[in-house]
This record gives structure tokens, sequence and C-alpha cells, in this order.
């Protein structure tokens, strides 16, 4: 039953507050709704009542059957719980969840407001605010002296606390030895251990910039996101994201290698160790990502059919480490044909890999306890094609490519290339090739076609440019020179 209660104003006018209360939501809160009713003067007094309680009932109803949204749901509430869900369902990896709560420290202005207040104006002035003041913080945290991380954790040493509590060994050595750690890195280890994060840590150095337009982009998208979702939850009625006015985002070609430069880098990775050569000639050659070459293990490999299945990779994040997680998207689970000469290199390291591992006996651990994508330990067989010196048998993180492919540059004088620059590389030899883009999609993984032509729209508009040259070579080089009329003699 709809609760009125009767205010008047100081214009002598009547209003009534009308609430309803339709149950309680999954954390057991009451789920609480409410307007406002105006009497009408040129109305009796007993034609006002009579509106007054058609309209509470209706509006009631309305309530109940999910028609209006509940004001009291609060923005930040509902997003905290949204990723959590959708984290916890596997909807998204828990590395977008942790990317999305990165950003909950910018949503300050709309945080505390009810998504059913939320409008297109409130969006626009958060992005202004966004864009016009120092958000962005670069904030270093140092552990306080005579902490004791291994006490405070009951462990006895550096690894089990690892285990137990999913912090790399990397990221304890740094806190344990004094050096600055991440505002991230100082919040996990506080979240794990139960303790604020002022009670273990100072702060050393604190900067802050105003963000990007790409950076707005990004919170953009995470506000997005939950404002769908709470459509669709029946929470507003529409979603004001979609008629925001964001800053645009200047956006520069892929780098990619020609010929030459691809032959150069080729060339210098010969005169490197076999491991290293290999990862150079497989990045060239499949256009993978980094992450999920360094997740490839032996049984990824089939001698028999020429190709390599990419269904892992390897990620990490400074609170833990290196995870291994499926690869970006579902499309990006593949299988890519390789020419025969790079599985007869791969032939030889697998000779030399088999070498190593009879040489290292019982030091070559059977498996390794590594990280999932939803953060818990899994035991990983030790066939990893490229893995750790020190850790023998554990992959190496991420940005060990990036360190392998600049020792090579530094060496032969060549320009500095990253990984994704030879996965680009490699796109756009199949695009200037003649290859569609739903070929090369599928080559690299992208979740469709039209994801492949807006990130190579340049190699494309190339590729067609160089189309319209052969159309005009095959209609017009060839072409037979213009008969030419024998000219009549004049008859005199």
């Amino acid at each position: 039953m709809a609760t009125i209660t009767q205010r008047t104003n100081k214009d002598g006018s009547v209003v009534y507050r009308i609430r309803v209360f339709a149950g309680r939501d999954s954390e057991g809160k009451q789920r609480i709704f409410q307007t406002t009713w105006k009497s009408d003067p040129k109305r009796t007094e007993s034609a006002n009542k009579k509106a007054l309680n058609k309209f509470a009932a209706d509006y009631e109803s309305k309530c109940l059957s999910g028609e209006v949204a509940e004001q009291r749901v609060l923005f930040g509430t509902y997003c905290r719980r949204l990723v959590d869900d959708k984290q916890r369902n596997g909807l998204i990896k828990i590395s977008t969840a942790n990317f999305y709560r990165s950003l909950y420290p910018l949503l300050h202005d709309i945080d505390g407001l009810p998504i059913s207040l939320i409008n297109s104006n409130t969006l626009n002035n958060l992005y202004r605010n966004l864009f016009d003041k120092p958000a962005v913080s670069d904030t270093k945290y140092r552990l306080k002296a005579k902490t004791d991380l291994l006490k405070l954790g009951a462990v006895p040493n550096k690894t089990q606390f690892s285990q137990r509590y999913g912090i790399a060994v990397t990221t304890l050595n740094a806190a344990l030895n004094g050096k600055t750690v991440s505002q991230q890195t100082a919040a996990r280890l506080s979240e794990t251990l139960n303790m604020p994060v002022s009670s273990l840590f100072n702060v050393t150095e604190s900067k802050a910039k105003p963000l990007s337009p790409s950076q707005i982009h990004k919170v953009h998208s995470l506000v997005s996101m939950v404002l769908s979702e709470a459509f669709k939850d029946g929470l507003i009625t529409s979603n004001p994201a979609e008629r925001v006015r964001l800053p645009k985002v200047e956006k520069t070609a892929p780098r990619y290698l020609e010929s030459e430069e691809i032959g150069a880098l080729l060339a210098a990775a010969e005169h490197e160790p076999l491991e290293v050569k290999v990862f150079v000639f497989l990045a060239v050659a499949t256009s993978a990502r980094r992450g999920e070459l360094l997740g490839l293990q032996w049984s990824d490999v089939n001698f028999t059919f020429n190709q390599i299945e990419i269904h892992q990779a390897v990620y990490y994040r400074p609170a833990s480490g290196i995870y291994i997680d499926t690869p970006k998207n579902k499309t990006s689970h593949r299988f890519i044909r390789l020419p025969g000469e790079i599985m007869e290199l791969l032939k030889e390291y697998k000779a030399e890999w088999d070498n190593f591992r009879a040489e290292c006996g019982t030091a070559f651990p059977q498996s390794v306890s590594i990280m999932d994508g939803n953060g818990k330990q899994r035991d990983f067989t030790t066939n990893f094609l490229f893995f750790q010196s020190k850790n023998i048998g554990y992959p190496h993180a991420p940005d060990t490519a990036n360190k392998w492919l600049k020792i090579i540059c530094d060496k032969n004088g060549l320009e500095h290339i990253n990984p994704h620059s030879l996965r680009h590389s490699a796109a756009s030899a199949l695009i200037f090739g003649g290859v569609d883009p739903a070929s090369v999609a599928k080559y690299l993984g992208h979740t469709s076609p039209q994801t492949t032509e807006k990130v190579y729209a340049h190699a494309l508009e190339e590729s067609r440019a160089r189309n319209s040259s052969i159309i005009g070579e095959f209609m017009f080089k060839n072409k037979p020179a213009p008969r030419r009329e024998d000219k009549k003699e004049d008859v005199g």
C-alpha cells in the first residue's frame, strides 16, 4: 500500500509525497519508490482526493511491475556490484574487471548519485571536468619501516605468501626492499592482509594530470556499459550515455614494417639465441599477440599438419605477477598454418629444448603452479616453448618479448619496434597480398572483419590504390596504338 504524506508550500499550494515499498533487494535492503502529486486548485477537495488516490494506486502498480525506476539505487553501488557479478559469472575477464575498478576514483562526480537522476548533462559535466582538471594520480607507496609482511600473512617465506595470497614474489621483494610500489599494488597487499593502506604504507610521491581524450573514452565505455545494464534492469527508461559529447581522439595509423625492414630484422635474429630467433620468426609468420606466443606449449604445435593452436595467453598484473588466461576474445582461439621453413625451425628448437630438459634432470619440474584468469592457482605442464632461465618451466612475462626486440634493434642499428608492430606488419602484408578482410580477421583473431577494417583502414586504402594501378596497367599498358588512316592523295 502506498504511503501518502501531505505538505503545504509557502504559496499555499498542497503537494502530496507518495512512497511505495516494493519488497527487498538481493542485499536485504528495502526497495523504495517515491514521487509527488500536486492538487488542482480548480477542483473540489473531494475531486482532488479521488484523483490523488487513483494516481497513487496507478503509481504503486507501475512500481511493483517494474515500469518505474528505483530512485534509491546509487550509480557507484550498482557499478561495483555489476562488475563483480560479471567477473564472477565469467562474462568479463579478471583483467577487464580490474581495469574497470581502476576507473572508479574518476567517477566521483556521479558515484553517489541515484542512477535515475543521471542524464546526458550530468555525464557531459563529468567528462568536461576530467578533461579540464587534474584527475590521473601517479601516487607511489613505500612500505613502512619494520613492517613484516610474512608475519602479518602468517607464512614462513615469500614463496608461500605468493601461493597463498596470489602476490608475485618479485612484488614482495620490491616492497620488502624499500622500493616504491604502485597504488594498485599497495591496495592489493592491504586488501590481502585486511588492513588499511595507511597502516602499511607511506605515500612518497603524488602527481596528478588531466585525462587525455582516449582515457575519457575509456571512462565513458564503463559508464555506458553500467547504464545499459541499468536500462535492462528497468532502473532507467533510457541510456543517457548515448547522448553525450566526447572529446575527439586523434587516431594514428599502426606502425608496420616494409619488407626490407622485416628482412633486416630476421637477418639480425639469426645471430640471437635460438629461443629469441624462434619467437621473432613466429611473431612475423603468425601475427599473433606476444602473450599468445609466450603461452604456446609443445602440445599446441602440430608437426603433421604444419600448424599451431592459439588457445591461451600469458598476461601480467603488477600485484600478482604473470597469469594465464584465454586469449583476448572468443574468436582469438584459432589454428594457424605455418610455412614449412618455420616448422623446420621449430623442429630444430624442439631438439635443443629436449636436450636442455634432459640435462636439467630433476631440476626441471613436471608442472608449475600459475594463477589463471579467475585468480586461482592452477598446475600447468612444463612444456612451454619459451620459459624463464631463473624459474625453469615458468613462461616469460609479456614484456620479455619487448626486451628481446629492443636488444636486437640496439645491436644492429635498427629502428626500435615492438611485438605489436610485427603483428601489424603481418596483417598489412596479407592485405597488400590481396587477402580479404574477413580472412585477415580470422587469421588475427579479431571479433569481426569490421574490427580489421577499422584498425587497418590505411592498409586497405593503400591496397585499393594498388588494385587501381593494377587494373590501369591491365587495361592500358598493352593497349595497341590507334590506327592511322592512310591519307588520300589529292587527284589533280
